[in-house]
């Protein structure tokens, strides 16, 4: 009796393992592929300019600066002026408020971190799980969900050279595409975004700079 009990159980911790381990390969194979975890880790600040296509009738030049740890800048060239989309100061996420010409808190902004979720996913507090192939577009790709307590994270990574072809979360899917190289990273140069709520937006990237120098000025808004 007691080795019947066992065996599944024994069978469904293998399962596990293998499932765990798939996962993992995967990751860091899609990092190794894109540039090399060292350099990945090496990477502490970036600016990305192209242009922010809103809608049919919107479409605005772009302007990113991101840096270690959690600083961050996306702008708009409106009429030769800059607007700010969102901010992050380290301590306060900032926007600008139309009606009353003036950046603003954003008391509800939760700032994303600069390095992605996939570095190290298991120090900071994630799990990784296989969950199949799929097909996206005429691609095949491996699922592979990242969870952390009640958030949950699905991206797909091509069978054919490991990149990401999309993620999705419980607020938008992003499509990647149009990978090319920077200072010895992949990036994507063309981001399709589908916001769960509805419409669709797409970012072109013409300029990615790699570890630019970026005075903690940007960041006072």
């Amino acid at each position: 009796m007691v080795k019947n009990q066992l065996l599944p159980l024994i069978i469904m911790m293998i399962g596990f393992s293998l499932n765990a381990q798939t996962a993992d390969q995967i990751i860091s194979q899609h990092l190794e592929n894109s540039g090399g975890i060292k350099n990945w880790k090496n990477l502490n600040s970036i600016i990305m300019k192209g242009d922010a296509l809103l809608s049919l009738e919107q479409s605005f030049p772009i302007v990113i600066y991101h840096k270690r740890p959690y600083q961050k800048k996306v702008i708009f060239m409106v009429n030769g002026k800059e607007m700010l989309n969102e901010g992050y100061d380290g301590k306060n996420g900032w926007t600008y408020n139309e009606i009353s010409g003036k950046n603003e808190i954003l008391k509800s902004y939760q700032p994303d971190s600069f390095e992605d979720d996939l570095l190290d996913y298991s120090k900071k507090g994630f799990t990784a799980d296989y969950i199949g192939k799929d097909n996206s577009g005429s691609q095949e790709c491996y699922k592979v969900e990242l969870t952390k307590n009640v958030n949950h994270t699905t991206y797909c990574f091509s069978t054919k050279d490991y990149s990401l072809l999309w993620e999705e979360n419980k607020d938008e899917k992003m499509f990647y595409q149009d990978y090319k190289k920077f200072g010895g990273l992949d990036f994507a140069t063309r981001i399709v975004g589908q916001p769960k709520k509805g419409g669709e937006y797409v970012i072109k990237f013409s300029s990615i700079q790699i570890n630019p120098v970026i005075s903690d000025k940007e960041f006072k808004f």
